[in-house]
C-alpha cells in the first residue's frame, strides 16, 4: 500500500468513526445514514480503485464493515519504519 493510500484509509477510517459515533449520538434518521454509507464507500473505491464490497450490508451496518475493512487493511499492511 503506497503511502498516499494510507493516509487515505486513515482519513477514512477517522470520518467513518466520527459519524458512527454521531449518528449514534443523534439518533439519525436510517435514511440519512445509509445514504452516507453508500457515498463514502464509493468514495473511498473509486478514490482507491478497490472494488465493492460485499453486498448486503446497509445504513449503520455498511458502515461498521467499512470501518472493519479499513481496520484490517491497517492491520495487514507493511510498517513503513520496518519494511527496507
Amino acid at each position: 500500500m503506497t503511502t498516499a493510500h494510507a493516509s487515505i484509509r486513515s482519513a477514512f477510517h477517522e470520518l467513518t468513526l466520527t459519524l458512527l459515533g454521531l449518528f449514534e449520538v443523534y439518533g439519525a434518521d436510517p435514511a440519512l445514514v445509509e445514504h452516507a454509507a453508500d457515498e463514502i464507500e464509493s468514495i473511498l473505491r473509486r478514490h482507491l480503485g478497490a472494488p465493492a464490497g460485499p453486498p448486503g450490508a446497509k445504513g449503520k451496518l455498511a458502515l461498521e464493515r467499512l470501518l472493519d475493512e479499513l481496520e484490517a487493511a491497517q492491520a495487514s499492511a507493511p510498517n513503513p519504519q520496518t519494511a527496507h
